[in-house]
Formats: structure tokens, C-alpha cells, sequence
């Protein structure tokens, strides 16, 4: 059996932050309408009021809301703020969920074939190849496997990694990923999965596969994940 590694967890007030910023692109709360009060929200989040006023201050630089003295806290319309999961699509269908992750295994291989070349070299590659379990609120929902190029690092260990990868590029690479491009399907489990996802290997679930792009439009990961449909769906909006 495959032992779960919790990936290292994003700061509290991040935590908050993200979860916040999700339920509002979901619609939870829509342009113009004043949040409850911090009081409610902590009590409501089962945080601290410090720890919620530091996820706000994140929210008011993201320009996803606007403090108005003596009035309240408001969702600023057509805000750009850009979170930690702004191209994360999967959701609990009660609501968006903040995600999570245990890692399954760390792996440094030869790209294999179903694998797109990363950067300009068509060569044959090293990819580290990194297989989790994803959480919303808790609850096992997806098995990810996740491919980027070696050489970004000669080691690693699933200590390293934290929930978002994304970030973790930031962080350590310097890249920032700017697109992605999903292809949705549907595909069997794969042999790897773990009891905790709930789905038996062999068994036909909800699929994507992601190619995520730098701003300089190179290729930096190309993903896998099997999701529950029972238990979430993939969700992305657009507007004008």
C-alpha cells in the first residue's frame, strides 16, 4: 500500500485567502455585495479574527474586494486578481472546497511517449513525475500524475513539495504559469490508485489532462487527473 505523504500546507491565512477567492469566482458572492462582517466570517470559517483580517489584506492587493470605511467589506467588480488556484476546476458540488494534497510518490524518469516534450528540446528528457491524492474540504477526490522537466532540479523529495505546485514553481523555479488547456474525458482508474480515493482501479471516471504554459509559451507541466464525479465536477467560468 502506497503511503500518504501530507504535502506541505499553505499558511493559514492563505488557506483562508484562496477559499474566500474561490467561493466569490464561484458566485457564492457576487460584484457589489458587502461580506458579512469579520466577526461572522471567522466564526463562520473557524478562524481567528487576526488570522481572517490577514486573508483579507490578500484579497484587497489581489483587488478581489474593497474595505469602505464604516461600511464594510465588498467584492470589487471586474477584479483580476490572481490566486494560488486560479486554474484549479475541480469543486465539490455544494460548493468550491479548498483543496489539498497527500503525496503518493516522487519518481525522476525518462519522459515517456504519452508525455509532451517540455521547453524547445525535442530530445529525449528526464521529468520528474509526482503522483498525488487531491482533497476538497478534506475529502479525497482526484488522483493526480504530474510531469515536468528534470531539469529544474537534480533532487527532490515529497518533503519539498507544498499543495500547489503552481506556486511551488514560483517558488523554486521561477515559473509562472500563465494558461492552461484542459482536455476532458472520461478513462479508466489507473493500477496505482490508493483506497482513499474511493474508486477501484479499472473502473471509468471523470478525466483531465492539462498542458500548463509559461508566459514565454513554454511548456513547464503536463498533468493527468482522475476525478469522482459523484463527489465533484469540473467547473470554469468565463466572462467579458
Amino acid at each position: 500500500m502506497k503511503t500518504l505523504a501530507p504535502a506541505q500546507p499553505l499558511p493559514k491565512f492563505l488557506q483562508i485567502s484562496e477559499l474566500l477567492s474561490r467561493q466569490i469566482r464561484a458566485g457564492h458572492f457576487r460584484t457589489g455585495e458587502r461580506l458579512p462582517t469579520e466577526a461572522e466570517l471567522a466564526q463562520s470559517l473557524d478562524v481567528a479574527v487576526g488570522t481572517l483580517r490577514k486573508a483579507l489584506d490578500v484579497l484587497e492587493k489581489q483587488q478581489v474586494i474593497e474595505r469602505i470605511q464604516g461600511s464594510g467589506t465588498y467584492v470589487r467588480s471586474g477584479n483580476t486578481g490572481k490566486s494560488i488556484y486560479e486554474f484549479f476546476r475541480l469543486e465539490l458540488h455544494d460548493g468550491p472546497g479548498m483543496p489539498s494534497a497527500h503525496i503518493l510518490s516522487v519518481d525522476k524518469l525518462e519522459r515517456p511517449q504519452d508525455v509532451p516534450t517540455f521547453g524547445a528540446d525535442a530530445k529525449p528528457q528526464s521529468a520528474w513525475r509526482v503522483r498525488r491524492l487531491r482533497f476538497l474540504n478534506q475529502t479525497p477526490v482526484a488522483l493526480e500524475e504530474i510531469w515536468f522537466d528534470a531539469k529544474h532540479t537534480r533532487q527532490l523529495k515529497a518533503s519539498q513539495l507544498g499543495e500547489s505546485m503552481y506556486l511551488f514553481y514560483q517558488q523554486n523555479f521561477q515559473l509562472w504559469i500563465s494558461r492552461v488547456e484542459d482536455h476532458i474525458y472520461a478513462q479508466d482508474v489507473p493500477t496505482w490508485t490508493v483506497p482513499e480515493f474511493g474508486v477501484k482501479a479499472k473502473k471509468t471516471t471523470g478525466y483531465i489532462e492539462r498542458l500548463s504554459w509559461t508566459a514565454n509559451n513554454e511548456l513547464a507541466e503536463f498533468s493527468k487527473t482522475w476525478f469522482d464525479a459523484k463527489l465533484c465536477r469540473y467547473s470554469s467560468r468565463l466572462s467579458q
